[in-house]
Formats: structure tokens, C-alpha cells, sequence
């Protein structure tokens, strides 16, 4: 097994704030915290780069609770993350926005789906309006590996223009900063153990909770990463710097988003994905 470097990890990182300028004088960035390793991870090292640089920016953690089945032991550890970060929290609740996670999973469609278009439209929505110039995610490597090779599969291709480190934001879509983009999530993990940063280690899908099927399968594109990572050198990084050069190109074909009719918005149709999910948990109570 290849020992951990904690200092090459966080280079790595530091490296990918800077060469893509994820930080800038006056920003307020919004990172969204999980309980996970990942998200946690990104906290830390962005609240030590502002630190180190000494960067005029401010960096607020957020966490939307999906219900009251959310284990209280979340929230717990979640609060404990952003006092070690030493970053504010703020915590909102989807029942404030009118949506109830519950019966959005009773729905007959995809409850991945359903949870992704909730988390993608509050997430841009809540940091925006309170001011926020960037939004901040824990996504790292592995994923977006995984998201290629699945938007390739899917057909999906102007998707991977969206990619990159930093996705710079159009009209009411914030930009987007990722900067573990270069690092996998065995990384995070490492990180996390060596600093003494708590995160929940196990499956905390919401979904888990409501006692919905879960599709297992995600888990298995990682493991296949992982395996090719053992007898091929670096290949997250050249694959994922051939997925920034790909997404470039691609990105010079995008429109600009449009407003949904109903919401206002940012959206690629007449009305969006939220608004559709709403009308569907309205039609079912």
C-alpha cells in the first residue's frame, strides 16, 4: 500500500487554490459540510489557506438537514467540524423551503434524482442569496472520474464542461470551487485520521434512513479506481488534467442558463427540476 504524505496531500491542494485562483480578495465563499470525510477535509484546508496567505476572504460552512430523521449525531459531529476549522455554521431545514423529504421519497421516480435536484437548487440558492461570491463542495477526483465515465455512457458530453476546479458562475449560478479535485477520497480519509478531524465513517445517505433501496453500484466505480491506480502512475491526475483540457473546449459551446418560469431560478428548460419535484410532492399529499 502507498504510504500517505501528509504534506504532499496538502501541497497538492494548496497548489490547485492557487494555479486555478480558487480564492480572490473580498470573496465570501459558502462550503457546504456533510459529516463526511470529504467535505471536512475542504473545510480545513481552505480555512488554512486563507490563514497561510492571508487572504481579506470569508469562509462560512452551511448544512441543510433533509428532515428529522437526520440522527442528531450529524448535526453533533457536523458543529464539531466547523469549531475545528474554526469557520461559522449555519444550519438550514429543507421543512423551511416547503419541501418534505419524506414524501419526496414516496415518489415514483428516482429518489437519487430527486435528492440531487434538491441539494443542487438550495445549494446555489441559499449561498447566493446571502451574499456569497463562490460555492465551495467536497467533491474530489474520484468523483468526477466517475461522473465522466458515467456522462460519457449517458451520451450527456456538454455535462463534462462542467469539470473543472473552478466553474465560473453565469447569471444567477454561483461559481464553484473544488479544491480537492486532484485528490481521491482514501486521501481525505488519511488526512482526516492523521489531523484528528472527525467525520462519520459509514453510509450517511439520507435514503439510509428512510429505509429506501440504495443503488450500490457507485461504490464499485471506486474500487475500480482504486485497482487501476495500483499499477498505473498517476493516473488520477493525468486522467482528471485530460478532463479539464476536454472541459475547456466544451465549454466554449454553453449558453447562458435561463430563468425558470416559476422560481426564477437558474435552469436549462422552461421550468426547472425543483419546481417540477414541488408541483409532484403537492400532487401527492
Amino acid at each position: 500500500m502507498k504510504k500517505f504524505h501528509i504534506e504532499t496531500y496538502k501541497k497538492k491542494i494548496f497548489k490547485t487554490i492557487s494555479k486555478y485562483e480558487l480564492l480572490e480578495e473580498g470573496d465570501k465563499i459558502y462550503i457546504g459540510l456533510s459529516g463526511g470525510k470529504d467535505s471536512g477535509s475542504a473545510c480545513f484546508l481552505l480555512s488554512e489557506y486563507i490563514r497561510e496567505k492571508k487572504i481579506n476572504c470569508i469562509l462560512i460552512a452551511f448544512y441543510i438537514k433533509l428532515g428529522d430523521f437526520i440522527p442528531v449525531k450529524i448535526i453533533d459531529l457536523i458543529k464539531k467540524q466547523a469549531d475545528i476549522c474554526n469557520v461559522e455554521l449555519k444550519i438550514y431545514d429543507i421543512k423551511d423551503f416547503g419541501i418534505y423529504y419524506d414524501k419526496i421519497a414516496k415518489l415514483n421516480r428516482p429518489i437519487c434524482s430527486s435528492c440531487g435536484t434538491i441539494k443542487r437548487y438550495l445549494m446555489n440558492k441559499i449561498p447566493r442569496e446571502n451574499g456569497a461570491t463562490k460555492l465551495c463542495t467536497g467533491h474530489h477526483g474520484d468523483d468526477f472520474i466517475v461522473f465522466f465515465i458515467k456522462n460519457i455512457l449517458g451520451k450527456n458530453i456538454n455535462w463534462i464542461s462542467k469539470f473543472t476546479p473552478y466553474l465560473k458562475g453565469r447569471e444567477k449560478q454561483l461559481s464553484r470551487i473544488r479544491p480537492l479535485f486532484f485528490v481521491g477520497g482514501e486521501d481525505n480519509k488519511n488526512f482526516c485520521g492523521e489531523i484528528g478531524l472527525p467525520y462519520i465513517d459509514e453510509d450517511i445517505c439520507p435514503h439510509r434512513f428512510l429505509k429506501q433501496k440504495i443503488d450500490k453500484r457507485r461504490e464499485k466505480w471506486y474500487q475500480t479506481i482504486k485497482e487501476i491506480s495500483k499499477w498505473q502512475p498517476n493516473f488520477r491526475e493525468y486522467f482528471l488534467e485530460g478532463v479539464v483540457e476536454l472541459a475547456k473546449s466544451l465549454s466554449l459551446n454553453i449558453s447562458e442558463p435561463e430563468s425558470c418560469e416559476i422560481c426564477g431560478e437558474p435552469t436549462n428548460k422552461k421550468i426547472c427540476g425543483f419546481c417540477k419535484l414541488m408541483n409532484l410532492q403537492f400532487k401527492n399529499v
